[in-house]
């Protein structure tokens, strides 16, 4: 018998010391294309970036000639003479720069009322389009002088333009150089790095040079950047900056941009050279690699198991004395403790694994201590055995006994849950079965016979096959703070025009809702909002319908928030609004709607028109280096005047004593 067990055990010894060998070497295969692939695509992205930033140079520098070409056709000729007379100097010097630059369709010399010089000159055969004075007014005034692809012509001309002015240094006209694709289209093709890399030119407005055959096309109409809207807008904003990896016709992506400073206009918008490395024809590249890598993987493999099964037969011919003990039956089943009768190599690995069930059982112990000792109720739903089971102070809480462990008898079945939250704690309960890590607060009635708000959180522990093996969470008494939070509501103190909190009452239950943020570790944010100019209404209408415009926000707000805040008037046109961020919806989102429930208006009772209004919003969020609520209505408030100096009618974000406007 003892021989069988020692050759049984043999076996499994050598099956357990082959695995432990070839498992790394096999994990090491799977690795090897990982990294490979991992640090080709670092490479390749890191390759693709300095290409786009050497793109952008160029382009920049090719922008910077031709504005030197213009100043210098502006500043030629008798500044004293009409601009719309034939002058041979400047004709003389454009033709020069017309053979010397042969991305130059055109040299338009144009007055400020779009009428066109007899200086102008062309390749021969050129149509010289309409050129609005207007237009390229805007384009040098906001743009640098350099517009968008499209803008100008329907053939997608760039146009750089500049002023010429006469000998008062007044502006009386336009220099205007019209430049085709050639060189852009040259920029795209010569920096192209391999199969896997392709390259873009992107203006302000978001319209991209693809190829030299495909032409000019707006992002959004470009498949695989169809659901990349925020990522081009990033991009045109110069905010790109790292990598951003998606997916595309079925193929995985990695999206980067180089700004051209040269083009950077008045909104902070500019020119890009985009850059689009394509993963799966990358990964395609190495395949030979992998496949040599894994077949001397393979051949190491076979040599480890032949070294593996000659050691094992050495090894256990001193152990056999151990193994018959062990056959025997001497292991303390009653304290899980292998019994050890002697000092050989098996003992010393019965002491080790002694060791090992000591260490477990003093990590069993030390976790059962400290939930013992927290006030906090700590639950487990194990999924195979389908039992609940709660921490001791669960039954000094509350007077629910189940008759068994199984989940059918359990408090989440059978608690005597408050009316109005029994049907959100059944959503929560098959949520919870169901492995999704959530959080709510709901009434339970205690061992007190009385009800008691309780913040329910929990999460699901998997095994390695991604299967919910148990879910684990923990129940916050929060009764105290929602009792002060309901205190405060009833005592706050209101605006008689628009039953907003006031001031006082506003800051009073946002520092209850810090203690309550830090609870429920959620996301809480705060929104000053101000009406653009408001005095418009009292001034134009009258101040009842002044009135009105403070109500309807106020009440809009109020719907939009729903039950995850609150709104406060906070003096005069301003308000502000404390916000539970929710899955379904984040601040930027409720700004947004804000905005657009603000410009659809509302019709005055009082003077029967239509009535829309626009807003300035700042956001600031609750955090732990936060606790002053007047501090986080002032930083609020600083975002939202970055609003007011770049344009009104947005929304920006406070972070780290400055704003980003997200719109």
């Amino acid at each position: 018998m003892a021989d069988n067990i020692l050759f049984s055990t043999k076996m499994k010894m050598m099956a357990f010391v082959i695995l432990v060998a070839i498992l790394p070497l096999v994990l090491l295969g799977f690795a090897t294309d990982s990294v490979v692939d991992e640090y080709d695509t670092s490479v390749t992205v890191e390759n693709a970036q300095n290409i786009s930033d050497i793109s952008s140079g160029r382009i920049t520098n090719y922008f910077t000639l031709i504005r030197n070409l213009a100043n210098s056709v502006a500043k030629s000729g008798d500044q004293a003479a009409p601009v719309l007379e034939y002058s041979e100097q400047r004709v003389s010097q454009m033709n020069a720069f017309l053979s010397l630059e042969h991305s130059i369709d055109a040299i338009i010399i144009m007055d400020q009322a779009s009428n066109i010089s007899k200086s102008a000159v062309w390749e021969t055969g050129y149509t010289v389009p309409k050129l609005s004075a207007e237009a390229i007014e805007n384009d040098i005034k906001y743009s640098n002088g350099i517009s968008d692809f499209n803008e100008h012509t329907s053939k997608g001309n760039v146009v750089v333009s500049t002023y010429i002015t006469n000998e008062k240094s007044e502006r009386v006209g336009y220099v205007c150089v019209i430049l085709d694709m050639s060189f852009l289209n040259g920029v795209i093709s010569d920096e192209a790095i391999d199969p896997s890399t392709r390259l873009y030119v992107c203006d302000c407005a978001g319209n991209l040079l693809i190829s030299e055959k495909t032409g000019i096309r707006p992002y959004a109409d470009v498949d695989e950047f169809e659901d990349l809207g925020k990522q081009f807008d990033k991009i045109t904003g110069g905010k790109l900056t790292r990598p951003y990896h998606y997916d595309a016709d079925s193929s995985k992506k990695i999206l980067m941009s180089s700004v051209i400073p040269e083009t950077v206009d008045s909104a902070g918008l500019s020119w890009s050279v985009v850059s689009v490395v394509n993963k799966d024809i990358l990964a395609a590249q190495y395949n030979n690699i992998n496949s040599s890598l894994n077949s001397s993987i393979l051949v190491i493999s076979l040599i480890d198991i032949v070294l593996i099964i000659v050691f094992i037969i050495w090894f256990t011919r001193p152990i056999s004395n151990a193994m018959r003990i062990m056959s025997g039956g001497e292991i303390n089943l009653s304290s899980q403790r292998i019994i050890v009768n002697g000092n050989t190599e098996m003992d010393n690995i019965n002491k080790q694994i002694n060791g090992l069930l000591d260490a477990l059982s003093e990590s069993e112990q030390r976790y059962r201590t400290v939930v013992d000792m927290t006030d906090n109720i700590v639950f487990e739903y194990s999924v195979n055995k389908d039992t609940v089971s709660f921490s001791n102070n669960f039954n000094k809480k509350f007077s629910f006994r189940a008759v068994s462990l199984k989940y059918e008898d359990s408090f989440f079945v059978k608690a005597n849950v408050y009316k109005e939250d029994a049907p959100a704690f059944a959503k929560f309960v098959i949520a919870m079965t169901e492995g999704q890590a959530l959080q709510g607060e709901f009434r339970f009635k205690t061992i007190y016979n009385d009800y008691a708000w309780y913040l329910v959180r929990c999460a699901s522990i998997r095994d390695s096959y991604n299967k919910i093996i148990k879910t684990v969470g923990v129940m916050l008494n929060i009764d105290k703070t929602k009792a002060r939070e309901q205190q405060l509501m009833d005592k706050a103190s209101l605006d008689p025009l628009t039953q907003a909190y006031n001031r006082e009452s506003f800051e009073l239950a946002l520092l209850n809702e810090f203690e309550l943020s830090a609870m429920r570790n959620g996301k809480d944010a705060i929104l000053f909002i101000d009406l653009d100019n408001f005095k418009h209404f009292n001034d134009e209408y009258n101040h009842t319908v002044g009135d009105e415009v403070l109500v309807f926000t106020v009440n809009l707000c109020k719907e939009l928030l729903g039950k995850h805040g609150f709104v406060g008037r906070h003096g005069g046109d301003e308000f502000v609004l404390c916000f539970r961020e929710t899955a379904d919806m984040d601040a930027p989102t409720l700004a947004q709607k804000i905005i657009s429930g603000l410009g659809a208006g509302f019709k005055s009772p009082s003077f029967g028109e239509q009535i829309v209004m626009y807003c300035s919003i700042g956001i600031a969020y609750l955090d732990s280096d936060t606790s002053d609520p007047a501090e986080l209505i002032d930083m609020a408030d600083n975002a939202m005047y970055s609003v007011k100096r770049s344009g009104k009618s947005n929304f920006a974000v406070y972070t780290d004593n400055n704003t980003n406007t997200l719109k």
